[in-house]
């Protein structure tokens, strides 16, 4: 509510005098209360510049303009590996989740006169990578060896730990 009418009395110990007044509430600027990120998880090996999400502000003022950012505090751990473009955060370098699953960055919404921190996890989410190398422990086998002797072992190498291979 931005006015409030009122009426006021005076008394002087034997006559009073009334009047009604309007006390006009004046806005001021109030600081954002929360920042949101749209998503919190990309897939390993995006490309640089992909966007994670998009940000947005909760501020008890309507019309305000905001500006995030990167800052350091607490939590931003993993500021380097992330950028703001407007109100995207975008990866600065692709992100391996067999390296690392998880970042902790720091944000900042400013609108115009105060500001709001947060920390933030981001999730990198596994994606199945194609095997890199194929090995057999043996290249020879000895001339005239009956046939189902075995040559060797075969190997397989993969940025993914865990999979199961087939050969054929």
């Amino acid at each position: 509510k931005n006015s409030y009418s009122i009426r006021l009395n005076v008394n002087d110990g034997n006559d009073f005098y009334a009047k009604s007044l309007t006390l006009t509430i004046t806005d001021v600027n109030e600081t954002p209360t929360d920042l949101a990120l749209s998503a919190t998880s990309i897939a390993e090996n995006s490309a640089t510049g992909t966007e994670v999400g998009t940000l947005s502000a909760t501020d008890p003022d309507s019309g305000n303009t905001f500006t995030y950012s990167l800052v350091s505090g607490t939590g931003d751990t993993d500021n380097a590996s992330f950028t703001v473009d407007g109100t995207s955060l975008k990866t600065a370098t692709s992100l391996d989740y067999e390296t690392k699953n998880s970042y902790s960055i720091r944000l900042n919404v400013n609108d115009g006169n105060d500001f709001y921190a947060k920390s933030l996890t981001i999730t990198i989410t596994d994606v199945n990578e194609t095997p890199t190398d194929l090995a057999l422990s043996s290249s020879s086998i000895a001339e005239n060896s009956a046939t189902g002797t075995e040559v060797g072992t075969l190997s397989t190498t993969d940025p993914d730990s865990g999979d199961n291979f087939t050969y054929s």
